[in-house]
């Protein structure tokens, strides 16, 4: 279920924001959410990830707030922590 496919009312899924579950964003049950955002701590889906993450606010406060003190991006996959932690 894509982004805007469902009422901001529907039902969550227990998975949702987890890990290979269901994506985090409001309207959104996508699975599988392999996206961990470091602003909001959930798990999205690659489309969800990708519109959040180049939204012209979220990018620029990201790239000027967050990203000289964390040095990456905002959304990462498991394997690009895990690279980056070596």
């Amino acid at each position: 279920m894509a982004y805007g496919d469902l009422p901001l009312d529907a039902p969550h899924k227990p998975n949702k924001g987890h890990e290979g579950g269901a994506c985090n964003r409001q309207s959104c049950q996508a699975e599988p959410a392999l996206w961990w955002n470091h602003g909001s701590h959930s798990w999205y889906c690659g489309d969800c990830a990708r519109d959040i993450g180049s939204d012209v606010v979220n990018k620029r406060h990201w790239d000027l707030r967050w990203l000289p003190e964390c040095g990456h991006p905002q959304f990462e996959t498991r394997e690009m922590m895990n690279a980056r932690a070596k």
